[in-house]
């Protein structure tokens, strides 16, 4: 009877170990690990959103250099890309009645005053940036044998939709982006007072004597559009939305560790902030900036080191 019972308290003893076992590793199953995520502070930052238009270099002084008698060109030494002064002989010209004379100085020799070469000289100072004609040509009186710029009239012409005509304005600060990157700052200096029919816009001009940029360079024109020194801000990738663009929120890391849900208001933007309202946020938050996407609120996450 005695060893009956014994076996009867063994099996017992065994079934109460697996069960046991068993509840232990359906919590521990049920118990999910914490996603893992990465935040950053919210914290505050002066926020600048610009408008961005496209110009264009010009010279605006350009002068012609045009012959003023009818012949051939005897000497010119010029080619483009040189600079020349007002005053300076840019060609001399020998016109066919001088040609003519030249047998007839064997007899008269004082006929040899009116054979020396006619000299056209240039009436502006800058880079010659087209040249027209070269040694021996032919030339009819008022013909362009060559145009010069002035390096100093550099200007960029930007054209400015109408509808922005409030934010843009003689004196308005701005900044040109070249090609590589390089920024000078500058103010508009004038405005032409057409609008394109087509286009819609106006041209606004800026004034840059003192840069060396060729014409024709394609720029980019940014100036302040809206701002606020005192934006509450997140790095751009804090802030999630739904489909249809209608609602925004940010996830709060909390002190236990959990993803809190807070609906946001996005405002101002840059390049990597966003300035948000928000009644359940406040400066020196943490918000989550990766891992995030599509966690449900209330998610239990852990903090990557980095």
């Amino acid at each position: 009877m005695e060893h009956r019972y014994l076996i009867k308290l063994s099996i017992f003893m065994v079934f109460l170990i697996a069960w046991s076992c068993k509840n232990k590793a359906d919590t521990t199953s049920d118990k999910k690990a914490p996603i893992s995520v990465q935040v950053a502070e919210v914290q505050q930052h002066d926020i600048k959103e610009y408008l961005t238009f496209n110009g264009v270099t010009q010279f605006q002084k350009k002068e012609n250099i045009r012959s003023n008698v009818t012949g051939y060109v005897s000497w010119m030494k010029y080619k483009i890309g040189d600079a020349i002064r007002t005053g300076q002989t840019f060609a001399t010209v020998r016109t066919k009645e001088q040609d003519a004379l030249k047998e007839a100085i064997k007899i008269d020799s004082s006929l040899a005053k009116f054979v020396k070469p006619q000299s056209i000289q240039s009436n502006a100072t800058g880079v010659i940036t087209v040249l027209n004609v070269s040694k021996n040509d032919y030339l009819a009186e008022g013909d362009i044998l060559a145009t010069v710029v002035q390096p100093k009239s550099l200007v960029v012409q930007v054209n400015v939709p109408y509808e922005y005509e409030d934010y843009v304005s003689v004196g308005s600060e701005c900044e040109i982006v070249l090609q590589n990157e390089k920024s000078i700052p500058a103010k508009i200096t004038g405005t032409l007072p057409t609008i394109d029919p087509v286009a819609q816009s106006q041209s606004f001009l800026i004034a840059l004597p003192n840069e060396d940029l060729p014409e024709n360079l394609n720029v980019q024109v940014r100036m302040v559009y809206r701002e606020d020194v005192r934006a509450m801000a997140v790095p751009k990738s804090a802030v999630q939305t739904n489909e249809l663009l209608t609602e925004y929120w940010v996830l709060k890391f909390t002190n236990d560790s959990m993803a809190i849900k807070h609906p946001v208001i996005p405002m101002l933007k840059n390049d990597s902030l966003v300035q948000i309202q928000s009644n359940g946020l406040q400066l020196g938050d943490m918000v989550v900036t990766e891992g995030g996407y599509q966690m449900q609120d209330s998610t239990i996450v852990s903090v990557q080191k980095q």
